[in-house]
């Protein structure tokens, strides 16, 4: 939509009916004599150049250009540059821009860019003699040429001209601050990189097309060009790291973050190696979009979602790039990066509207969790043999019945409790496990007891996981009357918590597989709360079964339940 109103912008604008004519060389001399404005003086002695080779000036400084200029209806001139400077038409003094001097204290800086009519009595078509009066005691190291820009031509053109090259990146303006806008509060709420780095990259571009606008829509005094363009080029570091960065975001690549880092420190030195302003931000652009065309690539070879299409608005940069050269900021970097972000921004919803899909599956799988965690333990069988055990208690030992119905009343209120929660403190978990334990022992007459050894009770787990364990555990081995213990052991890694999980054996045969059924569920909790970074093995061992699960160290810490 900005692409086409700025297209229809620049049509209304419009090309000028008028021809312009553009001075490319002079004759310049130092020194000051007011006859050096007009046509008679003698100028034969003068050195030549090209307008944009003009040295700067130690003192005052006289350039003489000859412009054959076309029909008008009004005729103007447009001279650009950095330095003081009065203007004569065929020795008719047109206007000034700051004040000439002859040392930086006399000398003051004016605009860097200013239009005067030329009166009608010698605005005829044909030659012309343009004189300047020009001091550039205030241009800092860096400016690249004393006079930038002369044309003459229609004066109601020249006005406008300045406004062709602008108005297109400023119709985008609005559009990069709210897409900037946007992807910050949407980072709030995602915690993405991707849609961090892209309000961030949207920001810079609007920065740029701030720094780019500054000379026309507001104007400078030639003293602040040199400041404008290190700007610029600031701006050009950070859109080239940005892209490469979001792209590297977007579609995940290994070490993201150490490519951000080459990238920046390469761009840093291409920029700074590079000879000019121009050279510069080309080749910064270039070695950005050839590195987004890799990245991209990468992303295309291993299938992911969006690849082609970021593809083909990294290539559209790279025609542009290569048609307009040295011309690229000015004339295509905006219309480009519009068609590579609208690209960018296409695949990110893609991925949002992934992202949202996964979410509403997990609720639903957190709903079945929910489910299958009650019904576990809410099993008729399970409650029957239980309430069945209290009964006879209740009549040959009243207060052992009243422990065993104390036991399952805990159990099933923390079960409750943990049901619909993703993650849970260890020592709840181990609460849960110690009423299970109690209420098996009163039902099976053993005395079940679990140990630990340097486990952390507040780091999270996944809930009624260990509680599974020990429930298959009992419920597929025929202990003996006695005390059996289980063993709870945690190690650490850089990365991750590893539990390991002891039930001892009723028997020594190897083909028994106390945890099958219940193994299931506990995978189960495992991808809902650590999706893809998580292990479980499960197997006898010497004489017990040994279950071992990796988690994540930066699942949320949970100081609680």
């Amino acid at each position: 939509m900005c692409l086409g109103f700025g297209l229809a912008l620049s049509g209304c604008l419009g090309a000028s009916p008028w021809p312009l004519t553009v001075a490319s060389e002079a004759r310049y001399q130092y020194g000051d004599a007011p006859r050096w404005a007009t046509a008679a003086a003698d100028d034969a002695s003068w050195s030549n150049v090209a307008i944009h080779a003009l040295p700067d000036s130690a003192g005052v400084l006289w350039v003489r250009i000859d412009i054959d200029v076309p029909a008008t209806e009004t005729l103007g001139l447009l001279v650009a540059g950095a330095a003081a400077r009065e203007v004569y038409w065929d020795g008719a003094r047109l206007g000034a821009t700051g004040h000439v001097g002859s040392s930086p204290g006399e000398e003051v800086p004016g605009p860097m860019d200013a239009s005067f009519r030329v009166p009608d009595s010698l605005a005829a078509a044909g030659p012309h003699l343009l004189a300047l009066r020009l001091s550039s005691f205030h241009r800092p190291d860096g400016a690249n040429g004393l006079l930038l820009h002369i044309v003459a031509g229609e004066y109601r053109a020249l006005l406008r001209e300045p406004l062709y090259g602008i108005a297109l990146p400023l119709v985008f303006l609005g559009a990069f601050v709210l897409i900037a806008l946007y992807h910050g509060l949407l980072f709030t709420a995602d915690r993405r990189w991707a849609s961090l780095l892209t309000g961030a990259r949207c920001l810079t571009m609007a920065l740029l097309l701030v720094a780019e606008g500054w000379r026309v829509v507001i104007g400078y005094t030639y003293d602040w060009h040199v400041v404008r363009l290190r700007v610029i080029e600031a701006l050009t570091w950070m859109t080239g790291v940005l892209v490469v960065a979001t792209l590297a975001a977007q579609f995940v690549v290994p070490q993201g973050r150490a490519l951000a880092l080459g990238v920046a420190t390469l761009l840093a030195v291409v920029l700074l190696a590079s000879g000019s302003h121009e050279v510069g931000t080309f080749t910064v652009f270039a070695v950005a979009f050839a590195l987004s065309a890799g990245v991209v690539g990468w992303a295309a070879f291993h299938r992911k979602p969006g690849a082609r299409l970021a593809f083909s608005g990294v290539a559209v940069c790279l025609v542009a790039l290569a048609v307009a050269r040295f011309d690229f900021m000015e004339a295509a970097l905006f219309p480009a990066f519009g068609v590579l972000l609208a690209g960018l921004l296409t695949n990110l919803g893609l991925q949002t509207r992934r992202q949202h899909q996964r979410h509403i599956a997990t609720l639903a799988t957190k709903a079945r969790l929910e489910a299958e965690l009650l019904r576990k333990h809410l099993h008729p069988h399970f409650l029957m043999n239980a309430l069945t055990s209290i009964i006879e208690w209740v009549e040959t030992d009243p207060q052992q019945g009243a422990r065993a119905l104390e036991a399952l009343s805990s159990e099933l209120q923390m079960l409750a409790e943990v049901s619909n929660q993703t993650v849970i403190s260890m020592a709840y978990e181990l609460a849960l496990c110690r009423a299970h334990l109690d209420v098996m022992g009163y039902r099976k007459g053993n005395t079940f007891a679990l140990a630990t050894e340097n486990v952390d009770m507040d780091a999270p787990i996944p809930p009624a996981v260990l509680h599974t364990l020990v429930e298959n555990a009992i419920t597929h081995n025929a202990y003996p009357e006695g005390r059996v213990t289980f063993v709870l052991c945690e190690e650490r890694t850089d990365t991750h918590r590893a539990l390991t999980f002891e039930a001892p054996l009723a028997s020594a045969s190897p083909a028994v597989r106390p945890e099958r059924g219940g193994l299931r569920y506990v995978r189960a909790q495992l991808d809902e709360c650590a999706p893809g970074r998580w292990s479980l093995d499960s197997g006898p061992e010497s004489g017990a079964w040994v279950t071992r699960v990796l988690l994540p160290l930066d699942l949320k810490p949970i100081s609680s339940r």
